[in-house]
C-alpha cells in the first residue's frame, strides 16, 4: 500500500477551476452544440420558440 507520488495528481498538474464568463471560439461552441444529447437539444429549441413568441406580442416603450 506504498504509494508513489507520481501516481496521485497534484495541485500543479490539475486543471485550475474557471470563475466568471469563459469566451469560447465559433468552433468551439458548434463543437459544444453537436455534443448535446437530444433531448437538450429539443429543449433548447423549444425555449428558443417560445422566447421567439413572448417578444413578437412584447409592447416595449422607451421613456427619455
Amino acid at each position: 500500500m506504498n504509494k508513489n507520488l507520481h501516481d496521485t495528481p497534484n495541485q500543479v498538474t490539475e486543471k485550475a477551476p474557471v470563475f466568471g464568463f469563459v469566451h469560447h471560439t465559433e468552433e468551439e461552441k458548434l463543437l459544444e452544440d453537436i455534443l448535446r444529447p437530444d433531448i437538450e437539444k429539443l429543449q433548447l429549441f423549444t425555449k428558443m420558440l417560445h422566447r421567439n413568441a413572448v417578444l413578437k406580442t412584447a409592447i416595449i416603450t422607451h421613456n427619455k
